[in-house]
């Protein structure tokens, strides 16, 4: 399959056989949370629907990689009356719309309309692509694909600008994978991994070019990506090639 990243939008479009839209990291509820918190953030679910809407074309299906939901371990009251009316919509401008649970998604399929296909997050095959979510060890199957795709782990960019003020932001993320680690494991070792940024806009991520970021998930945390091989891209499509790593901020602490 051919993997195109959506201009401007964490989404990927894989063409093949059959035409997908992926997304991962959807978070659906999570402004309940910070509420709680002392934050008065109105809700992302109907803009992350628009834009789902937006990007379908007629015969594309919709794979979610996880993490559809934001509380631990089951559905709130709040997500329980997002997640199934934001799905049934979305089954109306997709020929179908599967789900591969993330480390959020406990009691995923009890919220889901009919139709919604949930499945292991530890991946499958979709043509010769693998697919999963992230936060365990990927299936065999999905590590026989030519290319791994995944999201968990939310990444993000540091940059510093010329008088050394730091932003963050979204971004692609795209590496090699340590062959050899890898088959000491697995039969087989994907060309590459991709991964996707989280699609709920709340969510900027976690700097893959810092010291100690994206150490998440078992694939990261074992050493089976081979960091070196890191290439960032920004969701306008800006390649920042190899990004510089930097140490952390540390925390202001008062003289």
């Amino acid at each position: 399959m051919d993997l195109e990243p959506v201009p401007d939008t964490p989404a990927l479009r894989m063409r093949g056989g059959s035409n997908w839209v992926c997304v991962a990291d959807l978070h659906l509820g999570m402004e309940t949370e910070l509420r709680r918190a002392g934050f008065n953030i109105p809700t992302q679910t109907p803009k992350m629907l628009a834009k789902l809407k937006e990007i379908a074309s007629p015969g594309d299906r919709l794979l979610v990689l996880g993490d559809v939901k934001h509380r631990i371990p089951w559905a709130g009251y709040r997500e329980d009356r997002e997640i199934r009316p934001f799905f049934s919509e979305l089954q109306r401008d997709f020929d179908e719309v599967v789900i591969m649970a993330g480390n959020h998604d406990g009691g995923i399929t009890e919220v889901l309309p009919d139709g919604v296909k949930a499945s292991s997050g530890r991946g499958d095959l979709v043509e010769d692509v693998g697919v999963f979510h992230g936060h365990l060890w990927p299936s065999d199957k999905a590590m026989s694909g030519k290319k791994l795709v995944m999201g968990h782990i939310h990444p993000a960019v540091v940059l510093v600008d010329s008088i050394g003020t730091r932003s963050t932001e979204k971004c692609w993320l795209r590496a090699k994978l340590n062959r050899d680690t890898v088959l000491d494991r697995y039969r087989k070792c994907p060309a590459e991994l991709v991964v996707l940024p989280a699609f709920n806009p709340l969510l900027t991520g976690t700097p893959v070019n810092t010291t100690g970021g994206s150490k998440l998930g078992p694939i990261f945390k074992n050493e089976l990506v081979d960091r070196t091989s890191y290439r960032v891209y920004l969701l306008d499509g800006t390649n920042l090639g190899t990004p510089v790593m930097h140490a952390p901020r540390k925390p202001w602490k008062r003289s």
